[in-house]
């Protein structure tokens, strides 16, 4: 089949990845493999040869055209990251500029990247229907410049991938479970950067809600509310959707 109905590449020629981790994963990937098949795969991703890509939980699936008339499927799934990659996480994430909240929204450092990377060896599972098995085919590495490039567009889908939800991303931000005792994390440092710019509370009052409410504010009445470092992201997610809906409030 001849393509082109697929996902548009971001890299027109040379190597996918835009962040030196991305790189780094897809360069692992590629290690060891023989024959053609690096060139053959970057000529099927710029031919648009890859035609899905679909995403739950620690899971990545694509659909690949390939020689036979129904594409192939390429699946990715990724381990969790471990108590060790835990820690480090931990102590790094504090040490974000832009603080948690920054690197939820996929707004980190390679530091920070790379911790998350999965490995290629040991962290990462890939499977192919197509006949040249075992080993990654065309079809997997095709897959596999496309996900960097998701990767690089989305950086926060990394968190998901490693197995990070809610609850263990508390407790890794917490130093609970099975990372007690590692190091010791200042929520409201670590959620908003070393050195926040708070605002100067207006004189005589608050002209609004807008006022009262922009991003500094509400940072303080969520540090206010709880210590828990989630439940803050939830209170400031709160306050915001109020606002929305009181902007948009018209009496009938």
């Amino acid at each position: 089949m001849s393509g082109g109905a697929g996902i548009r590449a971001r890299s027109r020629v040379g190597v996918f990845g835009r962040h030196l981790w991305s790189r780094r994963w897809s360069a692992d990937l590629e290690t060891g493999v023989i024959g053609d098949d690096i060139r053959l795969a970057r000529q099927d991703v710029r031919k648009e040869k890859v035609l899905s890509l679909n995403h739950s939980g620690r899971t990545v699936r694509f659909y690949v055209d390939g020689s036979r008339p129904r594409p192939f499927t390429v699946e990715f799934t990724f381990a969790p990251l471990d108590s060790t990659d835990s820690d480090s996480l931990r102590a790094a994430l504090r040490q974000e500029e832009n603080g948690v909240l920054g690197a939820l929204a996929g707004n980190y450092s390679d530091t920070i990247g790379f911790l998350l990377l999965p490995a290629v060896h040991g962290a990462t599972r890939y499977s192919c229907n197509c006949p040249v098995q075992p080993g990654p085919c065309r079809h997997v590495l095709a897959a596999a410049y496309i996900m960097v490039e998701w990767w690089d567009a989305s950086p926060e889908v990394l968190f998901e991938l490693r197995g990070l939800g809610a609850d263990r991303l508390g407790a890794i931000l917490r130093g609970t479970g099975d990372t007690a005792g590692m190091v010791e994390v200042d929520v409201e440092e670590s959620l908003w950067g070393t050195e926040p710019l708070l605002p100067t509370i207006p004189a005589p009052s608050p002209a609004g809600l807008e006022d009262l409410l922009d991003a500094p504010v509400t940072r303080r009445m969520a540090a206010a509310a709880t210590n828990d470092p989630l439940e803050q992201l939830r209170v400031v997610a709160d306050l915001e959707d109020f606002l929305d809906a009181f902007g948009s409030y018209r009496p009938r």
